[in-house]
């Protein structure tokens, strides 16, 4: 009767380990269903909830993204200096449901918001935020060394954090379209005997005049390689160079971008030593359109941006219909469809209503 007894409590033991073997797999399966780890653009590895639900988008190159693949309800806030705009609200009239943070904000301030995951623009906030608990990703318009790695770095990113089929059909159309579009260029200026000229690039989403620019490894260094320049911020020290800097340069093509491009390219046109420059005289100064985005920052609108510069600093070889492109990606990321004189507004980086969105 002994032997029996210990034969059952032996057969149950293994039956007991063998359930909390079997509970304990169940719960790892559980805890790999519900998180993914990831690299962000700094090569960090930071595990986050899967399918996060409240998203603050601090980098400015994420808000967009977000939108245009079907994720806007997913979205807790944005930086000021993204909501700020008026075709914004046009576009998307639920960003003023969306919370308006700073640069900077507390970790306090996203614990009390409840937020899943930061997207943030530089290394020290994305790490700082981390070491108090908050899950947080570099996403930058810079990358290392260059941007060429990184162009569909983000697309890519947001298909491991989210598993909808939707999102990533959105976003794979979209690398497509971006990939076409540089395919394209180059294989056009190819066929052409192209002299290599420099270029200076005016960055407007801030009033910060002539002297602010990008620098080396920022996507409008890469995008403006791409089109045949060499790009004079890759050898500049600093983003906001000297009047005397600027002027030793002496680049042969001026582009400016932002809410701000109208009036920088009037104070080149009007103000000395600028105004004396060849680039000036012989009017090879070029503006960027300005929508959800300023079109220069990587968003839903890249391959738009790139064709727009090849059809205006090459009108030789290029005469791509950017009216008809901005109206069906407006139409189709944004749910929005455009007049074609906003179109208009749009590529003069101007409001909506064709006023200085200053």
């Amino acid at each position: 009767m002994n032997v029996i007894k210990n034969k059952c409590a032996f057969v149950f033991s293994i039956l007991l380990c063998l359930g909390s073997i079997t509970g304990c797999t169940n719960d790892e399966t559980s805890v790999n269903e519900t998180t993914v780890t990831v690299t962000d653009m700094v090569d960090d590895s930071i595990t986050i909830k899967k399918n996060p639900e409240k998203v603050a988008c601090i980098s400015r190159t994420t808000y967009d993204f977000l939108v245009a693949f079907g994720l806007g309800d997913k979205i807790d806030g944005a930086y000021s200096g993204t909501l700020n705009n008026d075709w914004v609200s046009l576009i998307y009239p639920k960003s003023a449901d969306h919370y308006v943070y700073k640069y900077e904000n507390s970790y306090e301030l996203f614990l009390s918001r409840g937020i899943d995951l930061v997207l943030a623009p530089e290394k020290y906030i994305a790490d700082d935020l981390n070491s108090h608990g908050i899950p947080a990703l570099c996403v930058s318009l810079y990358g290392n060394p260059t941007f060429d790695n990184y162009v569909t770095f983000f697309s890519q990113l947001v298909t491991q954090i989210w598993d909808d089929p939707a999102v990533k059909v959105k976003a794979d159309a979209w690398e497509n379209k971006v990939n076409n579009a540089i395919t394209d260029i180059q294989s056009e200026l190819s066929e052409h005997e192209i002299q290599e000229r420099t270029l200076y690039y005016i960055r407007g989403d801030k009033d910060k005049g002539i002297g602010y620019t990008d620098t080396k490894g920022s996507f409008t260094e890469y995008a403006y390689r791409i089109l045949g320049f060499d790009f004079i911020g890759a050898d500049l020290t600093t983003n906001k160079p000297s009047i005397e800097e600027i002027i030793a340069s002496n680049p042969d093509t001026f582009v400016a971008g932002g809410i701000y491009q109208n009036r920088n390219i009037n104070l080149l046109k009007t103000t000395e030593p600028y105004s004396s420059l060849d680039a000036v005289i012989n009017d090879s100064i070029y503006s960027i359109p300005v929508g959800f985005t300023a079109f220069e920052q990587i968003s839903a609108m890249t391959p738009i941006f790139l064709y727009d510069q090849a059809n205006k600093i090459y009108p030789d070889y290029f005469s791509y219909d950017i009216n008809k492109m901005i109206k069906e990606s407006v139409l189709d990321y944004f749910g929005m469809e455009l007049t074609d004189e906003q179109i208009s507004y749009m590529k003069q980086g101007l409001s909506p209503k064709g006023e200085s969105q200053i």
